[in-house]
């Protein structure tokens, strides 16, 4: 049997066609893109990718719908969608980009919703910005559940998470007029909404080594049964001040509640 090899040289460029699409294969591996389109309600939920500049048809790719990845996605999970305009990584085993893995691969700019989070080692931060749309699925409307593709109000950074390895110093901060931030477990919940923090717990204990100080307007304090151990005193105009004369109920002078007299 002959076989005829197609040489570029003499075919008008094109080669054999195997060793073309190997060579498409290879190149195929890894590509960089970005997020073109979105649908958080597929399942699993999705996104296709755009290769290139769309207006060079030549050089142009848009994938299938490609499942979304996450950082976990068993037992203990981890979800983080992309959203429109993202950077991201393409790994096609074999160079089949209709399989291909997503992974994000944001890259720093001079943009104001692509710049770094931080200017100094040591420091982890993580913000969530308002996105640019209205409709809250991915940045820009389109075929992700909602949204007219219009552009909303100004970027706008919503609530960040930080933690500085060189002071040790957490922060968890949220919209200063807006939303909320709370703490649940075991039976325990601490909500922090519109300037209110609320506690609610079986019981509450506070241990303080040396001094416990609280300073506010306005004590109102509600229960069956207030008891304290050790010495109240009342009427105070200064903190040092310790008035000798205790105060005297119906059931006769109190043992350790002390009142300055007025």
């Amino acid at each position: 049997m002959v076989k005829f090899l197609r040489d570029p040289a003499y075919t008008g460029g094109v080669s054999d066609p195997e060793a073309t699409d190997i060579d498409r294969r290879a190149q195929d591996v890894v590509k960089f893109g970005r997020v073109k389109e979105v649908d958080y309600k597929r399942s699993p939920p999705s996104y296709r990718i755009e290769i290139g500049d769309e207006n060079d048809e030549d050089n142009y790719i848009l994938t299938d719908w490609l499942p979304a990845t996450g950082g976990r996605a068993k037992g203990d999970r981890e979800t983080h969608y992309l959203e429109k305009g993202e950077k991201v990584a393409l790994l096609a085993e074999g160079g089949e980009l209709a399989t291909a893995y997503v992974m994000p691969a944001g890259q720093y700019t001079e943009q104001e919703d692509e710049k770094e989070t931080t200017d100094k080692a040591g420091v982890w931060r993580k913000i969530f910005q308002k996105p640019k749309s209205h409709d809250g699925q991915g940045g820009e409307g389109g075929q992700d559940g909602g949204g007219d593709g219009q552009e909303g109000e100004d970027s706008e950074i919503l609530g960040e998470i930080s933690y500085d390895r060189n002071t040790g110093d957490w922060l968890i901060k949220g919209i200063e007029d807006k939303g909320s931030i709370t703490l649940e477990g075991s039976g325990c919940k601490i909500v922090m909404k519109d300037g209110t923090i609320t506690l609610k717990a079986k019981n509450v204990v506070v241990e303080a080594d040396d001094k416990f100080e609280s300073k506010t307007k306005q004590s109102l304090h509600t229960a069956t049964a207030f008891k304290t151990i050790g010495k109240t005193y009342l009427g105070l105009e200064d903190k040092n001040d310790m008035p000798e004369d205790k105060v005297v109920t119906e059931a006769g002078p109190a043992k350790q509640t002390f009142a300055k007299v007025g």
